[in-house]
């Protein structure tokens, strides 16, 4: 695993599988998650960036919405309750 420490990304793709960040500060970056490996973030700093999920990740997203918005009221309740176990 990459280890970033205090550093500073401007204006670049940052991808986070795979690496460590920690008091690291990003601005105007692009920030990549594709699911593929563990990634760490600690006491980051994000300004003005844009978040793109790829791969593995962006499929995880897509099942998301298509449970929440085509599988009726079960769907709902069962991203809801992923959600709520995310925030334990």
């Amino acid at each position: 695993m990459n280890k970033f420490i205090s550093s500073t990304f401007n204006n670049t793709i940052v991808e986070l599988d795979g690496n460590h960040y920690e008091r690291c500060v990003f601005e105007n970056c692009e920030i990549v998650y594709k699911g593929l490996q563990p990634f760490n973030l600690i006491n980051c700093n994000f300004i003005a960036c844009k978040w793109k999920f790829e791969g593995a990740a962006s499929n995880t997203i897509n099942f998301l919405k298509v449970m929440y918005k085509d599988m009726g009221e079960f769907g709902k309740k069962m991203v809801e309750a992923t959600f709520e176990n995310i925030k334990k």
